[in-house]
C-alpha cells in the first residue's frame, strides 16, 4: 500500500532541491540581479529529507524479509533496477551536453586540477563508485550514498530479525565515533568514508521511524509533528549552506535529520489512523511519483531554459526573472512527468517481471519495492 504522506514528502523534497538550484542558475544568468535570495539555498535540505525517507521506506517494505542471502539478493536487485536505469538516462544526457559543448563527456578542466583520468571518472560515475570527484552529473553524489546504504541494509538482511536492531545501533555508534574523530571530510571519496559519513545517520533516523511505526507506536504523533516543525524552522535559520566546510555535513545531519524524522513519523502515524488523508494533496502525491526524475533532470532543464531565455528576454526589472522562474519550474516538472510515464514506469514493469522470475514469492516472502 502506497503511503500518500511519504509520496507527498518526496515531491516536496524534489521541489526544495530544485528551488535551491534555481537560485544559483538565476543568479548566474540574470547578471547578478536575482529575485531569489540566498535563503533559498536551504532547499538543499531536500536531500536530507530524501535520505530519511529512504531509511524509513527500506524498513517499511523490506525490514521483515526472511534472513539469508536470497532476501539480500532480491533486495539489491530491486534497488539496482530502480536506481541505475534512470540514473543512466540523465547521466547520458549530461554527457551528451558536455560532449557537444566541450568535446569530451566530462569536465576536463576540473579533472585536470584534481589529477583524475576522464575515462576513470566516467566509468565510476556510470556505476556510482565513490572517488575523488563528484560524478559527471553532480547530483549523483547522493545516489552514491543511497547505494552504500542499500548495500549495508542488504548485509543486515542476512541476519535473523532479533539481531537487526543491534546491527543498526552498532552502525550508528561507529558513525558517531567517526564524527568525533573527524575521519571523513566535506566529501566522501571511498565506500568506507561513505558508510561513516555523518549523513548516513539520516538513513538510520529513517530506520528508527520505520521500526517504531511497524511496532504500532502512534501515540506521540501530534507532539512529534509540533516538535519536528519547530526543529525544522530552527534548522533553516541556523544552517548556512553557502559555508562549504568539513563541518557542514555534521551540522545539516543533526539540524535537519531529526526534524524530518519527527515529521515523517507524525504524518505516517496520522495516515495510519486516517487522520490526515483528506488533507494530502493529490498533486503532491503525483509529484512524489515523479520525484526521482525531477531530482535528476531539473539541473539540465532549468539550465537549458536559462541559456535560451535570458539572451532573448532578459532585461532590467524583475518581470523577466519571474517569467524565467515560472517557465523553468514548469518545464522541469512537466519533463519529469514525461520521463516517469515514458521511461520509469516501463523500466519498473520490466524489472517487476524479472524479479518475479528470479525471486519467486513463495521462496522469500514480501518483496521490496
Amino acid at each position: 500500500m502506497q503511503l500518500k504522506s511519504v509520496q507527498a514528502l518526496r515531491g516536496i523534497a524534489a521541489i526544495l532541491v530544485m528551488l535551491s538550484h534555481l537560485h544559483g542558475v538565476e543568479n548566474r544568468y540574470s547578471e547578478g540581479s536575482p529575485i531569489l535570495s540566498s535563503a533559498w539555498l536551504a532547499g538543499v535540505s531536500g536531500v536530507d529529507l530524501f535520505f530519511v525517507i529512504s531509511g524509513f521506506i527500506m524498513v517499511w517494505v523490506a525490514g521483515d524479509m526472511r534472513a539469508g542471502w536470497r532476501s539480500s539478493a532480491e533486495f539489491m536487485f530491486a534497488r539496482i533496477t530502480r536506481i541505475y536505469p534512470v540514473w543512466w538516462l540523465f547521466l547520458g544526457l549530461m554527457c551528451f551536453y558536455l560532449l557537444f559543448s566541450y568535446g569530451v563527456p566530462w569536465d576536463s578542466e576540473a579533472l585536470t586540477q584534481q589529477g583524475i583520468s576522464g575515462v576513470e571518472h566516467l566509468f565510476k560515475s556510470i556505476f556510482l563508485i565513490p572517488h575523488d570527484a563528484f560524478p559527471v552529473l553532480q547530483l549523483g553524489w547522493t545516489l552514491i550514498h543511497e547505494m552504500c546504504f542499500y548495500l549495508v541494509f542488504a548485509l543486515i538482511l542476512l541476519l535473523p530479525q532479533k539481531h537487526r536492531v543491534p546491527a543498526y545501533f552498532v552502525w550508528a555508534l561507529v558513525i558517531f565515533a567517526s564524527i568525533s574523530a573527524q575521519i571523513t571530510g566535506f566529501y566522501a571519496d571511498s565506500l568506507f568514508s561513505v558508510a561513516l559519513f555523518p549523513m548516513s545517520l539520516e538513513f538510520l533516523m529513517g530506520v528508527a521511524v520505520g521500526l517504531a511505526l511497524k511496532n504500532h507506536q502512534h501515540a506521540y504523533r501530534v507532539p512529534a509533528l509540533a516538535a519536528g516543525l519547530i526543529w525544522l524552522i530552527v534548522a533553516v535559520l541556523t544552517v548556512d549552506f553557502s559555508n562549504l566546510t568539513n563541518a557542514l555535513a555534521t551540522q545539516r545531519t543533526f539540524a535537519f535529520g531529526p526534524a524530518f524524522a519527527l515529521i515523517i513519523y507524525a504524518l505516517v502515524a496520522m495516515e495510519q489512523k486516517n487522520e490526515n488523508t483528506r488533507f494530502i494533496s493529490g498533486s503532491l502525491v503525483r509529484l512524489g511519483d515523479w520525484s526521482y526524475s525531477l531530482y535528476l533532470s531539473h539541473i539540465l532543464i532549468i539550465s537549458t531554459c536559462a541559456r535560451v531565455f535570458f539572451p532573448i528576454f532578459g532585461g532590467p526589472g524583475p518581470i523577466d526573472n519571474i517569467a524565467f522562474l515560472f517557465l523553468a519550474s514548469a518545464s522541469a516538472i512537466m519533463f519529469s512527468g514525461l520521463s516517469y510515464t515514458l521511461f520509469e514506469q516501463r523500466v519498473a514493469r520490466a524489472a517487476h517481471v524479472l524479479r518475479q522470475r528470479y525471486f519467486p514469492k513463495d521462496s522469500i516472502g514480501r518483496a521490496p519495492v
